[in-house]
Order: structure tokens, then sequence, then C-alpha cells
């Protein structure tokens, strides 16, 4: 029996290769205690199941001068009969600073992209006073018709890089994995998808006072519906297993 996992809806959507940020949908999070998250389990029959995914990143990062830095990237995977159909949004921006000085600092935030991992992680650190920074990121399975919302608006690119003065945003679809980065001066941050570990990884890093900066990323995945004969199946097998804590 074949289990998809995070492993291969990645491989499937970056091997094949959003909207602006303001039209991602919000994100929605809700709280457990460590014993439920140890319960938590889950099955798929077969591969054939996965019919779409979509991938959202957004990274951003405000100074104090004034100076800002936005990169975003879409990728929408739909299955079409025996393969599937790949729509892409790439875009950046960037606006330096104003003032004497602006945007300029000794400081120095970088190592987070030597980072690997399976699964997802999350790494920040700050070092300065009034610095605000977020890692945020949601995984759901949702309708396929869901998917394409908004889709209409990608332009199609891979690739997308900016810079003004010292800051600079880029996001690259390639060589199965996704990347998207801001830098300014003092500030690092990340986002990767690595297709063939399986691994997502968001950082940021920041050394100064007064930055705002954020990682945004949204995973949606859509599945076919689960005939009866599928539900009958299943809720046999999750009986076979409620058997072995049975005593003997």
């Amino acid at each position: 029996m074949k289990r998809p996992s995070l492993r291969l809806a990645l491989l499937l959507a970056l091997a094949a290769a959003t909207p602006p940020a303001a039209a991602l949908p919000p994100l929605r999070a809700d709280l457990v205690d460590d014993a439920t998250l140890a319960a938590l389990n889950g099955r798929y029959f077969d591969a054939q199941m996965l019919v779409g995914l979509r991938v959202d990143l957004v990274s951003s990062v405000a100074t104090p001068q004034q100076g800002a830095a936005m990169a975003s990237g879409s990728l929408l995977v739909l299955r079409d009969g025996a393969g599937f159909s790949v729509r892409s949004d790439a875009r950046s921006e960037a606006a330096a600073g104003v003032g004497v000085g602006a945007d300029a600092s000794a400081a120095g935030a970088s190592g987070a992209e030597s980072v690997r991992v399976r699964g997802i992680g999350q790494v920040a650190q700050i070092a300065g006073d009034g610095n605000r920074l977020a890692n945020l990121a949601a995984i759901e399975f949702v309708d396929a018709a869901g998917l394409a919302a908004g889709a209409g608006g990608f332009n199609g690119r891979t690739h997308s890089d900016s810079g003004a003065g010292a800051l600079r945003a880029q996001v690259t679809f390639l060589d199965g994995a996704a990347a998207v980065g801001v830098q300014a001066p003092g500030v690092s941050l990340q986002q990767r998808l690595d297709g063939g570990l399986g691994g997502i990884v968001q950082s940021g890093r920041i050394a100064g006072d007064g930055v705002a900066a954020g990682n945004r990323l949204q995973l949606q995945i859509a599945t076919a519906p689960m005939t009866p004969q599928q539900g009958r199946e299943l809720g046999l097998l999750q009986a076979l297993a409620g058997l072995r804590g049975v005593p003997r």
C-alpha cells in the first residue's frame, strides 16, 4: 500500500516545474498539547489520491530607515490526465531607505543557509532592541476546486530578483527546490523547500534595532474523495489496529 507523505507532495510540485501577498487567505492555527500531538496519525490509500497542491511563500523586511524588501513565490500543481499541469508566480521588490546612512549597519546576520531538515524547521535569532520577527507556516488539506482561486493572476515566472542599496529580495523555483530570501543590513530571511529531502525551513536572523520582518508559508494539498468501499476498508483497518491493545 503506497502512502504519500509531505516529501512526495513536495517532489511532485517542485519537480514538475501566488498572487501578491495581500491576496493570500488568512492563516488559522489551533493550539494543542503534546499529548494530542503524540496521538495524531493518518493514512492514505495510494498516490493517485493526490490531485493537486499549492505552495505560497512570502518574506518581507522593513527597516527603521524606511527601507523595505519583499519576495513572494507561488506554485500550483494540478493533476491533468496521467500527468500534472503547473502554474508559477515569482515577484520581488526593494526600496532603499531615506536619510544619511540609510540602511547602513556594521552588524551581520547569516548562517541559516546551511540548515537542512526533514519535515519542518523554524529558526529565529534576534539581537538588538525593538525588533519583530515572525515565522508562520500552515499546511492544510482543501477541496481541489479551491486550489486555483486567484491563480489567474500568476505571471508564469520561476525567478525574480530585486535590489535597492543594501536591500535585496529573491525567489527561485529550480532543480527540485524552492527558495525565497530577503537580505538587509543586519537581517537575513530565508524560506526553502527541498523536494528531495522532504523538508521545509524558515529562518530569520536580525542583528540591529527597530526591524520588522517575517516569513510566511502556506501549503495546501488536495486529495480525491474516498469511495464508500475505501471508507469501509479504512474502518476495518482501524478496527484491526485497535485490537492490538486488547489484553490477551
